[in-house]
């Protein structure tokens, strides 16, 4: 009986640290180009690289790892004419020595994701792959999959962060 036990509880601890691989690469798709579209993103000239960071929980290494790769892959390492660089550092080693234009949590605990509003600037661009936690901690975008992938957008984290966003993405985006 405890081996049953032990079994289903690891298997829902399993179960619960899974992505759905659709909506990875949906989001892992929309989210650089929707960052590339904030208005005050700066480079420090024409080819400066285009800097993705995605935070992760200690035992999420492998799907951070995959992140990358499909990140890389995807855009042919290169977005709108600057080449993509990405890092990916658990939560518990992010500092704020470097600056990135994107960064895009995986899942994780309410204090894990707090630590990111240290790293970024203001004019980062945050996202996050659970769209449940949009709205409770300060993180600027998620897309979420129902019919088709939605894109929401954290009106309190728009306004305290002066991020500006062409009005067509506004008119089809949700803002909660």
């Amino acid at each position: 009986m405890k081996k049953i036990l032990l079994s289903l509880a690891l298997s829902v601890v399993g179960w619960s640290a899974s992505y759905d691989p659709f909506l990875l690469d949906t989001q892992l798709s929309l989210l650089p180009k929707i960052a590339m579209l904030e208005k005050n993103i700066s480079f420090s000239h024409t080819k400066s690289p285009f800097k993705i960071l995605i935070a992760y929980e200690l035992d999420d290494e492998d799907t951070a790892a995959k992140c990358s790769k499909i990140l890389m892959t995807k855009f042919n390492r290169n977005l709108n004419g600057h080449p993509i660089v990405v890092t990916t550092l658990p939560f518990d080693k992010l500092d704020s020595s470097t600056s990135y234009h994107l960064i895009y949590a995986l899942k994780a605990s309410f204090s894990q994701l707090k630590k990111v509003h240290n790293v970024g600037t203001s004019s980062t661009v945050t996202a996050l792959y659970d769209a449940d936690k949009l709205g409770d901690n300060g993180f600027l975008l998620s897309i979420r999959m129902e019919r088709s992938p939605i894109i929401l957008i954290n009106a309190k984290a728009l306004r305290e962060n002066r991020i500006s966003f062409p009005d067509s993405l506004l008119e089809i985006a949700r803002i909660i």
